[in-house]
């Protein structure tokens, strides 16, 4: 018997792809243009950040979760890397369009609000790489 509380249930546009990630493989890197967002359905996603040539775990996405999500929202360079840990990865794959389909539908006011925090959890991210640097 499982736990409803414990169960996520992942719905995506019908003609969404779902892609697999061998555990330790890369779905993508910090500074790479991002065209794509994920949502996991399968797996644990490490994201990390690199400072002086190491990868810093920053976070972690397990089943329900999006990443990548930041460089389709205002069109910059990964801000960190993804990659699959403790086993293989299923996600399924958002594309540019269809995710700025679905921002486009959404109310004006939420728009504006999911820009600004889309550029102070940029800015934040560049202040902790520049103290992270500097810390070295």
């Amino acid at each position: 018997m499982t736990d409803e509380a414990d169960e996520v249930s992942v719905k995506g546009p019908a003609n969404a792809q779902k892609r697999s990630y061998n555990d330790g493989a890369f779905i993508f890197r910090e500074g790479e243009t991002g065209d794509l967002a994920f949502v996991v359905l399968d797996g644990k996603v490490e994201i990390s950040h690199v400072v002086n040539d190491q990868y810093i775990s920053i976070g972690m996405v397990g089943k329900g979760g999006m990443f990548g999500e930041m460089a389709l929202i205002d069109n910059g360079q990964r801000m960190a890397s993804a990659r699959a840990i403790e086993g293989s990865v299923e996600a399924l794959v958002i594309s540019r369009e269809v995710f700025h389909r679905k921002l486009e539908s959404a109310d004006p006011f939420h728009r504006a609000l999911i820009d600004i925090l889309t550029s102070h959890i940029r800015g934040l991210s560049d202040q902790l790489a520049e103290a992270n640097i500097r810390a070295s």
